[in-house]
């Protein structure tokens, strides 16, 4: 008897522990986002000097207009609770889109950046990259959607056009009848800036089943490694003992 009164008591510790587990695990889970939000409003801050005050004025406007709206609608204490949800959906909704916006700014011009931005994009975005490069490190990514596929090049000048012109040759005979768009980012005529390529992209009218995305992606992925470019001349072939090449 005293050994069947003591599996209760085993079970309820032992749930206890993973119930005192799980919390432990949910507040450092919360403790570590808040601290992520503090950084990013430490980083934006510094990028942005405008973020306090806009971010004030997006949480106060609500809260005023409750307030107006409390005193000729009644009851005012209704309506100020309701002002300052607003105030602070308005506010989040500010402070995100600035340190969007900050974001951007601060990787615009970077190798990488714009196929950076797709990576971190929500939904089916299946992304090689690079699948090009030259030494000027222009570069070009693959991406395989339920748009189609759409081949981004990034970098300036002639280079990383002629590489977006040599792998759309290369994509277009395997692709079939599946759409193959080709994507330049920058600020030049044309191109599309890094700030609106994830709407870009977006946008883009959806075609594809999901079985014809992963007949296409393997299709795409049997067409080889990247090409590197490689220099001109014979390759070194002396290497002395302290490991430089000559």
């Amino acid at each position: 008897m005293a050994r069947k009164g003591a599996n209760p008591a085993g079970e309820s510790g032992g749930s206890g522990t993973r119930r005192g587990a799980k919390a432990a695990a949910g507040g450092e889970a919360k403790q570590s986002r808040l601290k992520q939000m503090r950084l990013v409003f430490k980083m934006t801050r510094e990028r942005d000097p405008k973020l306090v005050l806009w971010t004030s004025v997006a949480f106060l406007v609500p809260i005023a207009i409750g307030v107006a709206l409390g005193f000729v609608l009644k009851p005012i204490w209704l309506w100020i609770p309701i002002g300052v949800l607003f105030g602070v959906l308005v506010a989040l909704n500010v402070f995100g889109r600035r340190a969007q916006r900050s974001q951007f700014t601060e990787m615009e011009g970077q190798p990488g950046a714009g196929i950076s931005v797709v990576q971190q994009m929500r939904g089916d975005w299946r992304v090689t990259t690079p699948v090009a490069v030259n030494r000027n490190q222009d570069l070009v990514s693959r991406v395989v959607s339920r748009a189609g596929v759409i081949v981004i090049a990034e970098g300036r000048g002639r280079g990383a056009r002629d590489l977006l012109a040599a792998e759309m040759r290369r994509v277009r005979k395997v692709a079939g009848d599946a759409p193959v768009i080709d994507i330049i980012v920058g600020n030049g005529e044309g191109e599309i800036p890094l700030a609106k390529l994830r709407t870009t992209l977006m946008r883009k009218r959806r075609v594809m089943r999901r079985g014809e995305m992963d007949d296409l992606y393997r299709r795409l992925t049997a067409m080889g490694a990247m090409n590197l470019p490689i220099p001109k001349g014979p390759m070194p072939t002396r290497v002395p003992r302290g490991g430089k090449i000559r």
